[in-house]
């Protein structure tokens, strides 16, 4: 028999297998200390299995027998870990004794972890965890505030892998009650023909607008960040349609593949999925998820918005982006429109309250039944076989890095690395609120540039969160704008993954794409100081405040990317450009309905009325870009 078939029967056994006990914990659960030992050893157990796929080249015996060495220790540790739980539940943390089969598994368990995450996600999540492991062990050669006794082995062990923390804590747990559920639904609306609707649906809607083939890419992506976990999986799904419509419709390369990467960036913003991370939030914070999505929606409508802004504006000064109507040839849309029953109902299921497992399998089902009542949306039925292993396929990837994020989470609160960070960050900024803002900003984008987002934002919520809510900022604002700039790090250079994956697709300079990249997002990196000083943005509050703080933010969103174009109808002078600019942060800044805040909308009207209405039309040389 072929190596090749071998692998692929253990693929699918494994697949089925895991996706299977996932699914079933949902009706009838078991002990969360078993299902997240199941969950954790099975997901790297994937990550060896499919990563096998890639194995060429020289030494491939050796490299094969690695790989197949590391899948049967993780399976064996599924093993030990059934057996063993039993004892590990019943034992009195840090007083009962550690045997050597503890130190055994602690040991397999993260080397087989941390090769999973380079397999996964490559270096720089290998690098941060490995730094953590080691200051964990060798604190005590830590220089100044950072220095600490440093943790024993069976310490590490009682820390990481024997209790419902470290890998086995709120990472597992978002994992298996939140992310696998949501990325099954994901995989099934998208296999089943879900996936190609958003972009056919976005080209139509935006087909007669000014730079209609940029806003495609805008619409379409935020379609797909609804149900997708991942930026670069947005980038390469909807990329490979939108850039190549983008180029052909004026824009350079590099133009189209940066504008790609921030409208799939901002995916990861869009309910109700929200990268993964808002259900890591949500366990992190105790707070039920639908509140989570509910307090992403105006800043991600913010953030689209003033994207939609920034290529209007361009187009129209530009004349370029305009979709032709050869590219309209497409198959008949509105024979296609029931499938978005499916994320319609799941939207409708959280918002009235149901649990968010609840409502991704409402949308699952819904997904696989809705598409046979149309002859023209039918799927095969191997779709089915696809869905589970796609699934698996990709819980494997989410979930390495989730419980290597685990071990970082132990190391930054047991050393009380966040505390001490936070008196770190309180002396340095002085105590004032927008230093120290500006401080975590530039920590959050380094700390993620290379991350994957949840892990950034995990490292991100132990560190920079305490020190924010410790200078009056509400908590689920802290944790919202950490979140906002770990996601901008995808775009932000020299490391920007999304970008990376964008300029890929459209064979375009890789610099040159991270830079406009970078600059397309300058509008966006108002939206979270909007709400740090107005926590009704995150929907929190009565529906009038919360519906005017909305007006002042997208009103505010407006003016920073007028002022970044220097373009409405006309160039404006640099004394309008001001203005815009100066407008732009005096409604974030001030307090809303303040008198400030209320002599802003106003004169921002006043300035958007002149500049429409009353400003002298200029000379043809002055109307030049």
């Amino acid at each position: 028999m072929k190596f090749s078939l071998v692998m692929r029967i253990i693929q699918v056994v494994l697949a089925f297998t895991y996706v299977g006990v996932l699914l079933t914990q949902f009706f009838f659960p078991v002990p969360p200390m078993s299902i997240a030992a199941f969950h954790v050893y099975m997901a790297v157990a994937l990550v060896y299995a499919f990563s096998i796929e890639s194995d060429d080249g020289r030494f491939l015996w050796l490299r094969r027998a690695i790989t197949l060495t590391c899948l049967a220790l993780s399976l064996s540790l599924v093993v030990l870990y059934y057996f063993e739980i039993p004892r590990l539940e019943r034992r009195l943390e840090m007083i009962d004794p550690i045997f050597p089969i503890d130190i055994f598994m602690h040991l397999a368990g993260v080397i087989l972890i941390l090769e999973a995450v380079r397999r996964s996600v490559g270096m720089s999540l290998l690098v941060v965890v490995c730094v953590f492991i080691a200051y964990a062990y060798l604190g005590f050669l830590a220089p100044g505030w950072l220095s600490f006794p440093g943790f024993s082995l069976s310490t590490q062990a009682e820390l990481v892998t024997m209790q419902t923390s470290g890998i086995f804590g709120v990472t597992a747990s978002a994992a298996i009650n939140f992310v696998f559920y949501f990325v099954l639904f994901g995989s099934v609306f998208s296999i089943t023909g879900g996936g190609p609707l958003f972009i056919d649906l976005a080209m139509k809607a935006t087909s007669g607008f000014a730079g209609g083939a940029a806003k495609m890419s805008l619409v379409g992506s935020a379609l797909f960040g609804m149900v997708s976990g991942s930026a670069i999986a947005n980038t390469t799904s909807t990329g490979v349609l939108t850039i190549p419509i983008m180029h052909r419709s004026g824009y350079s390369k590099e133009q189209a593949a940066a504008t790609e990467a921030i409208a799939s960036t901002g995916g990861q913003l869009m309910p109700p999925v929200m990268g993964i991370a808002a259900f890591v939030m949500a366990d992190l914070l105790g707070i039920p998820y639908v509140k989570i999505a509910a307090a992403g929606l105006i800043p991600a409508i913010a953030f689209y918005f003033a994207l939609m802004v920034i290529v209007d504006l361009r187009a129209r000064k530009s004349g370029v982006g305009n979709i032709n109507s050869e590219l309209l040839d497409m198959p008949p849309i509105l024979p296609r429109l029931h499938l978005l029953i499916a994320p319609l109902a799941m939207i409708v299921t959280l918002v009235i309250g149901y649990s968010a497992p609840f409502a991704a399998l409402v949308g699952t089902v819904l997904s696989l039944v809705v598409p046979v009542l149309h002859k023209s949306t039918w799927y095969p039925v191997r779709s089915l076989y696809d869905t589970v292993m796609d699934t698996a396929k990709q819980m494997g990837q989410i979930s390495a890095p989730l419980a290597a994020v685990g071990i970082v989470m132990v190391v930054a609160t047991q050393s009380n690395l966040a505390i001490k960070f936070v008196s770190m960050l309180t002396e340095i900024g002085a105590n004032n609120l927008y230093l120290s803002l500006v401080l975590v900003i530039f920590g959050c984008i380094i700390m993620g540039m290379g991350l994957p987002t949840v892990a950034a934002y995990i490292i991100g919520s132990l560190v920079f969160v305490p020190a924010l809510t410790g200078m009056g900022v509400d908590l689920l604002a802290a944790n919202m704008f950490v979140l906002y700039y770990c996601v901008l790090s995808m775009v932000t250079p020299p490391v920007a993954l999304c970008t990376f994956a964008a300029a890929g697709i459209a064979g375009s300079n890789v610099n040159k794409t991270g830079i406009l990249a970078f600059i397309y997002s300058l509008v966006i990196f108002l939206v979270p100081f909007a709400f740090i000083n107005d926590p009704h943005l995150l929907w929190q509050g009565a529906s009038w405040q919360i519906a005017i703080g909305a007006v002042g933010l997208i009103l505010a969103t407006f003016n920073w990317a007028v002022f970044i174009e220097a373009w409405l109808k006309y160039r404006l002078n640099i004394f309008e450009r001001t203005a815009f600019l100066g407008l732009s942060l005096l409604l974030v800044v001030e307090p809303t309905l303040s008198t400030f805040w209320l002599a802003g909308i106003v004169a921002s009207a006043l300035l958007i009325g002149w500049c429409f209405l009353m400003k002298p039309i200029p000379s043809t040389k002055q109307r030049a870009v």
